[in-house]
């Protein structure tokens, strides 16, 4: 079976089959899910007008509206795109939603942090299994609320389990149904998962699976040795040399701490053996009083002196009879990794734990749409980091294009691609180009500095808001005054900035940045968009109150920006 070309549709083609149990309610959904995905980084005023605003609170606040109901066209369209493959890896895992704030939300839960507020998502990701991992979208979601007080580590048992670990097969079963056969899922799971029960279960439901070791089991035939000391023993079949990504460090409890992490290409061996594992004392109704898997065994023999060294213990029933069908079944856990770049994502490039509703239903009809949101993010990355070809106008409007194009620290070509695109944005966020692929973060600044530009640009396009003569004098103001440095100190023309993004800025900044000063002044002295991203991070970020503290501070730090170029004689 061929491999489809990658799709990136609009969110609203995405949900266009949601039923809500009312056409209006449909309607809105499409429109909202544009709007967010136009500003995914922007906080819900600024995103939407005041009406839009409104409809947004009223839509989540709606008992109409459910998340199972705004996700399940997208959970379809997901199993469509896989079906373009003869098998797809399915990556499951859960991740916190923190709410700050002193106010109590209603629905809410405790979280690992002390007086946290907030839930647990777990979602299962789908990609492409041909070493390409394209991201083709989720398959399941459930959430998970502690509304109740912890029972502890030491007092659990498994008659007082709350269902928590549930999850695991749940949306494993649920990913499966709404695939319905049409192609052979891999499931990938982290150390959470290796419980008995689950593994016994998809080995009867004959599911293939690569989950990593948390347990050091006994094994049946084996009185003494444990299943980390047989994977040990076992004689390395190949090694490879791949690319480890840097990583802070994590804290948590122990099992699921990581020391920090610098970039670095790890030299792995790998090795793998046959075991069998007995039946656990909270194995669950199973059938199997035995199970027989694959343990896979991939270390690092001399890592760099103060670098923590690799060892992964990884339980697979995929076949390690060669070399290549070991490394395979590696390389399927190693795009573990790719649903972690969908949390951050979600949470950095759509601000989700930022978004102020109140209670929890609200935040999981939020949720429901910015995780499609989150993947076409992903998407979108993803094709500038591996499709060198595809055209800039697949990931940006042609808006969007034409503004970066006039701020770029850098010409865009004729025709740019996704990866120029994502480059250039990336810079105005501060990314400099020794510093190897972009992330989340610099993204997300640079395309929030995209996006407010935007929105001076279609101030300028409003029927009567700016005439002929603000026109005019915003070209003498580039002409006159425009000549800057680029970043390596050489003059950049003037007649790069159109009148209509000097001018655009102008009536941005006009209307939020400097409520307090002279229009007049706006116009003669903004002169060079370059100075925008800067103030309005400093001056609207918050959208502080005229008068205050923080809006005082940004007013100054534009104004001294501005200052450097000078007004007109």
């Amino acid at each position: 079976m061929s491999s489809k070309p990658a799709e990136i549709p609009a969110i609203s083609v995405e949900l266009s089959a949601a039923d809500l149990g009312d056409e209006r309610l449909n309607r809105r959904l499409g429109l909202l899910a544009d709007q967010l995905a136009e500003r995914s980084g922007e906080s819900f005023p600024k995103a939407l007008d005041d009406a839009q605003l409104e409809a947004a609170y009223r839509f989540f606040g709606n008992d109409r509206v459910s998340p199972e109901a705004i996700l399940a066209p997208h959970f379809r369209q997901s199993a469509r795109r896989a079906a373009g493959y003869e098998r797809v890896l399915v990556v499951h895992d859960t991740t916190q939603f923190d709410f700050p704030g002193n106010v109590k939300r209603k629905g809410l839960g405790r979280l690992i942090r002390a007086a946290a507020q907030g839930f647990f998502g777990h979602f299962s990701l789908a990609l492409s299994a041909d070493g390409a991992r394209v991201p083709l979208g989720l398959l399941a979601l459930e959430t998970v609320f502690r509304l109740v007080k912890s029972i502890g580590h030491k007092n659990w048992t498994p008659a007082k389990s709350r269902g928590e670990r549930a999850r695991w097969l749940n949306c494993i079963d649920d990913a499966e149904a709404v695939l319905g056969g049409r192609t052979k899922a891999i499931h990938v799971m982290d150390r959470e998962a290796d419980s008995y029960a689950l593994l016994a279960s998809l080995v009867e439901h004959e599911r293939e699976f690569v989950v990593r070791s948390f347990q050091d089991r006994v094994l049946v035939g084996h009185d003494e040795d444990r299943l980390r000391e047989v994977a040990r023993a076992a004689r390395p079949s190949l090694r490879r040399e791949v690319p480890l990504s840097p990583r802070p460090r994590i804290p948590g409890p122990k099992g699921e701490r990581h020391p920090a992490r610098r970039f670095r290409l790890a030299k792995l061996s790998i090795a793998a053996a046959a075991v069998e594992l007995p039946r656990t004392s909270g194995g669950g109704k199973t059938e199997s009083d035995t199970i027989k898997l694959n343990i896979i065994h991939v270390f690092e023999k001399k890592p760099p002196t103060g670098e923590p060294a690799v060892e992964w213990f990884l339980l697979t029933n995929l076949p390690i009879d060669t070399p290549e069908a070991i490394a395979f079944a590696v390389d399927c856990y190693r795009a573990r990794w790719v649903i972690e770049e969908f949390f951050k994502a979600l949470k950095t490039g759509c601000q989700y734990e930022s978004r102020q509703l109140e209670s929890a239903e609200s935040l999981l009809n939020a949720l429901a749409i910015f995780a499609p949101i989150a993947w076409r993010l992903l998407l979108l990355r993803h094709l500038a980091r591996s499709d060198a070809k595809a055209p800039a106008t697949a990931a940006l409007t042609a808006k969007q294009l034409q503004v970066l194009r006039a701020v770029a620290k850098k010409p865009l070509s004729a025709r740019p691609t996704t990866r120029d695109a994502m480059l250039a944005i990336a810079a105005l966020g501060g990314h400099l180009k020794s510093d190897g692929d972009p992330g989340w973060l610099v993204l997300g600044r640079g395309m929030h500095d995209l996006l407010l530009l935007e929105l001076g640009w279609r101030a300028t396009r409003t029927p009567g808001a700016v005439g002929p003569a603000c026109h005019a004098r915003a070209q003498a103001t580039r002409d006159r005054h425009c000549e800057v440095s680029d970043h390596r100190g050489q003059p950049r023309p003037a007649s790069r900035l159109s009148p209509s993004v000097v001018l655009a800025t102008a009536a941005w900044l006009s209307r939020e940045a400097l409520r307090a000063g002279s229009a007049s002044t706006h116009l003669t002295r903004v002169a060079w968009v370059r100075c925008v991203p800067g103030a309005l991070r400093a001056a609207n970020a918050r959208r502080p109150e005229p008068g205050s503290r923080e809006h005082s501070r940004g007013c100054a730090r534009f104004r001294a920006g501005a200052s450097r170029i000078g007004s007109p004689s």
